[in-house]
């Protein structure tokens, strides 16, 4: 027998069994090691989450109208879609790692772990992931393809200085082809996050070179000429959208390439206009494209707008949003640019407006552009509904002028033509209906006959199988019944009821039946009455109209002046609003705004008269001050922040009983800020002392005082139902005589709970109720019972607190020592009074100075609002920015009533979401201060003696 064989079977045995050991590192182990691990995990892995990516990008719905975005979007929807492909693909990756350690896949396979990570939205994990690459991985491209994936997570994780140090030190670093084009997609996707268009156009720009897939490159590409494009650049978009078209692109990019370049075309003569024209022309006639003519129209219209043919580009959107199409956001856009062209070309504003107004109910509100249009068409609601009172008023005023023989008349005409115009556009339903109906049974004949879906162009394919019969269809039904639910009786429900909701709509039924059983004569007369409700006909109502159009003006003119930036309409207005109401209250405001605009529009004539005229007519208001003193504004609003101070610590006074206090700060406010902007609180709160210490006809005075004037103060509602109890309490003949006594002295309790609070606020009105001493209980009840609504935290000023301040005691604020003797007492200094206390306030500010013109605090102020309203909004806190002096600003955010959470607000400036957190090269001092503490800094303007003080105590 020949052993031969059999020895040499089991020397490859043995040489298997011994490349198969992880501890060995000879050829033969590496060999099999790396096969096994490339082949039975890795590639496995890495061909799942290849398809897993195109699978997100095919399922990706792009708005090609905005910049397309660098990545599709991932949030927790494709998150958990994708969930159960995530976890497949990692542990097919993770079998290489615990099996073949010492294979070169085990760091590839790390990548795929990182990578599902990072699309089951578990960033931080991926970071971990990565980090560990970075950290262990002997292949430098491994190490550079886990850096990209690890900027990319940063950025997700909000934190952008890291993400940028990572973008750093790639720069260094000579990548390979792959890695590169990733590593200038994720700059460019960093940019974008920052807002630098410069920097994304030249990353994209570099990235372009690197790509092997041609959808993926035209993708890109068409970002890049949407840049361009949006830059001005229109020779570079154009080169960018015919190359596009050249790499045989997919239908809808292609599709929208054709469009742009039609907009980036130059238009040097008649001869490139037709070409361009009949570009169009050939879009909208192909049958493939009949889902995208409103599109086209869209385009069409922005040509027009290019030439300056205005009349021309509203009828081509006009025409775009009749036409039904598959693109959802597309009325949304023809609605803005209808807006522009009458906001920015026309200066309609009114019709502007109502383009406006439709654009923001279907405006995709994830866009960037989204809240600059909300804004400006909340800016022309305003405006429409300041010009529509106008023009309301006026007309009713005019038919109240009519002899009334004359007004009837006219009425009976206007509900006539009313009529009329109502009765023919039933018709015309009723005929449309009839059509639709006929059409409908034509349609079951033809299915009956095998017919069905011949007339829709689908060439054979089953209607519900074709997306264009299908979006087409969707379109009409939703321009002609409303965005429905998908439900049974779905005409005869009311528009937006759930599924769960059974009934049926009778409301119209039933108003339908009651005005059917009418006569003609009647509804006529019935609709006259109606006409008759909103005419003036009464001195009283004439005055009420009069008001209206009086305040109606001066907001107009406002607009037009501030917002606008219409001087001749603002100018327009403004006169018209002193003709005709030639007394009335904003007269000195009028005058100065007059006074700016004129002197904008170069009349120096003009200038000098309302300058004039505010000299002589109001020479102690702020207006005057302001024509002698250019810095008196900001002078005045450093002031008024001194003056909120002032009033907070009168106000935890007033609570405290404390009511000399009080008098003194308010009294200083008066005498020392005069032109303060609170003048209602503080001259409210005077009266709330008045309640607690005066005779009751003191306090009546002080209310009557205040409405004459105050008539616009919030508060005027509080200080007449005040007045109505005091008039009551008078018929009564249950007001007391005389002034109450002085509180006792009371020792200081700590903060109540809100449940004690509100126990104790309930308390203390029922006793006040029950007193039967003649007394003026209005007051008592507005100062207790009404504390929250009337004293004002909640009505005038919200950062106030509304209970005790928390007594801390004196041995925590201050470190034990041996007081002095009386005979050592005549040797110590005067106390300063503008020695800095730690002792517990009713509100804490936030303090940032910062270097005025510097371009990293531009916009600071709107920057801080948005992050107050996004992790601060609980507290509504205000922002105030006033010049500080050495070329310095403050910026100060009032008013916080826990320290606790005014310091962790303070720490939390140095995270990156803080619209300071990434400001790094400019220096900047930020701190929180009591409101007490508040009014000796503005006196003292000593940052650097404050902030040892500020560290040593909070």
């Amino acid at each position: 027998m020949n052993k031969k064989p059999l020895y040499i079977l089991f020397v490859l045995t043995g040489l298997l069994l011994a490349a198969c050991s992880t501890e060995r590192n000879n050829p033969l182990s590496k060999a099999y090691h790396n096969t096994t691990a490339r082949y039975n995990g890795y590639f496995l892995a890495k061909e799942k989450m290849r398809l897993l990516e195109e699978q997100l990008q095919e399922q990706t719905q792009y708005d090609y109208s905005q910049v397309l975005p660098i990545y599709p979007a991932i949030d927790s929807t494709t998150a958990k879609a994708m969930a159960a492909d995530l976890e497949d693909i990692k542990k097919k990756a993770s079998f290489p790692i615990q099996y073949h350690k010492n294979s070169k896949w085990v760091d590839n396979s790390y990548v795929l772990i990182g990578k599902a990570n990072y699309y089951e939205l578990a960033f931080a994990e991926a970071v971990r992931t990565f980090k560990y690459v970075n950290a262990n991985s002997q292949s430098t491209d491994d190490r550079h393809e886990a850096l990209v994936w690890l900027m990319r997570s940063f950025m997700k994780l909000g934190e952008m200085e890291n993400a940028q140090q990572v973008s750093e030190y790639l720069r260094k670093e000579r990548l390979n082809r792959a890695n590169a084009r990733e590593l200038y997609l994720a700059r460019a996707h960093y940019y974008r996050l920052q807002g630098d268009t410069a920097q994304v156009i030249e990353n994209l720009a570099l990235s372009v070179p690197n790509f092997e897939e041609k959808d993926a490159e035209s993708r890109v590409r068409y970002t890049l000429g949407q840049l361009y494009q949006l830059t001005g650049q229109d020779k570079l978009a154009n080169k960018q959208y015919s190359k596009i078209l050249r790499n045989n692109p997919p239908y809808d990019l292609g599709f929208f390439s054709r469009l742009n370049l039609g907009q980036v075309t130059e238009l040097a003569d008649a001869s490139d206009r037709e070409r361009i024209e009949g570009h169009y022309q050939k879009l909208l006639k192909d049958d493939k494209n009949k889902e995208y003519r409103n599109k086209i129209y869209y385009e069409m219209a922005q040509l027009e707008l290019r030439q300056q043919q205005y009349d021309k580009a509203l009828n081509y959107l006009n025409l775009s949003l009749r036409t039904p199409g598959a693109l959802p956001n597309q009325n949304a856009y023809s609605y803005v640019s209808a807006g522009e062209i009458y906001f920015d070309n026309l200066h309609k504003y009114d019709v502007a407006a109502a383009y406006y107004d439709s654009a923001v109910q279907v405006y995709p509100q994830r866009s960037p552009l989204y809240e600059a249009v909300a804004e400006r068409g909340e800016i022309l609601a305003n405006f429409a509904q300041q010009y529509t009172t106008i023009q309301t008023q006026d007309s009713l005023q005019r038919l109240a002028r009519m002899p009334e023989a004359d007004r009837m008349d006219y009425l009976q005409k206007l509900v006539l033509q009313a009529e009329e115009a109502r009765q023919a556009e039933a018709a015309k339903q009723q005929q449309l209906a009839q059509q639709e109906e006929q059409q409908s049974r034509r349609q079951n004949r033809n299915n009956s006959n095998g017919e069905f879906g011949a007339g829709n162009n689908t060439g054979g394919v089953w209607y519900f199988d074709n997306p264009s019969a299908m979006a087409t269809a969707r379109s009409e039904f939703t321009r002609r019944w409303g965005n429905r639910p998908n439900q049974d009786f779905w005409r005869t429900r009311t528009q937006g009821e759930t599924g769960a909701q059974t009934d049926i709509a009778r409301a119209p039924e039933s108003i339908s039946t009651i005005e059917n059983q009418l006569t003609p004569e009647e509804r006529m007369q019935a609709q006259v009455d109606t006409y008759l409700q909103d005419i003036p006909l009464t001195t009283a109502a004439l005055q009420r109209s009069e008001k209206q159009v009086e305040e109606a003006l001066f907001k107009l003119g406002g607009i037009y002046a501030q917002i606008l930036k219409a001087p001749s309409e603002a100018i327009t207005t403004y006169e018209n609003l002193l003709e005709r109401f030639p007394r009335t209250e904003h007269a000195a405001e009028v005058y100065y705004s007059l006074y700016l605009l004129y002197g904008r529009t170069g009349n120096t004539e003009q200038r000098q008269v309302y300058h004039n005229k505010i000299k002589q007519q109001f020479p102690n208001t702020a207006f005057a001050r302001l024509l002698d003193d250019e810095g008196f504004m900001a002078k005045n609003a450093a002031n008024n922040i001194i003056v909120h101070a002032l009033y907070d610590s009168a106000f935890a006074h007033y609570q405290e009983q404390e009511y000399k206090q009080t008098l003194d700060l308010l009294n200083q406010v008066t005498a020392q800020y005069p032109l303060n902007d609170i003048q209602d609180k503080v001259m409210f709160l005077d009266a709330l002392v008045a309640a607690r210490t005066e005779k009751p006809q003191v306090l009546r005075d002080k209310l009557i005082r205040f409405k004459q004037q105050h008539k616009g103060s919030p508060l005027i509602f509080q200080a007449d139902k005040m007045l109505d109890t005091y008039q009551e309490l008078e018929q009564k003949n249950q007001l007391r005589a005389e002034a109450p006594a002085p509180p006792a002295p009371t020792t200081k309790k700590p903060a109540l709970s809100p449940e004690e609070k509100v126990s104790t606020e309930i308390a203390q009105v029922t006793a006040s109720a029950a007193k039967a001493t003649p007394v003026l209980k209005a007051a008592e009840m507005g100062a207790t019972a009404q504390k929250q609504p009337v004293a004002a935290p909640a009505v005038v000023t919200p950062q106030q607190p509304l209970e005790p301040k928390a007594q801390v005691p004196v041995q925590q604020l201050q470190p034990q020592v041996a007081s002095p003797s009386v005979a050592d007492s005549a040797a110590l200094p005067a106390a300063d009074p503008l020695e800095y206390k730690a002792e517990t306030d009713s509100a804490y500010y936030f303090v940032l100075i910062y270097p005025e013109g510097e371009a990293a605090f531009k916009d600071i102020q709107q920057k801080y609002e948005k992050y107050n309203s996004t992790y601060y909004r609980a507290q509504a806190l205000k922002v105030d920015s006033v010049a500080y002096g050495n070329g310095k600003t403050m910026l100060v955010m009032r008013a916080f009533q826990d320290p606790k959470l005014a310091s962790s607000y303070n720490i939390k400036q140095k995270a990156p979401q803080a619209p300071v957190g990434r400001i790094r090269g400019v220096d900047f001092t930020t701190f929180v201060i009591s409101s007490a503490n508040f009014q000796k800094f503005m006196q003292k303007r000593d940052p650097d003696a404050y902030l040892i003080f500020f560290k040593n105590n909070y």
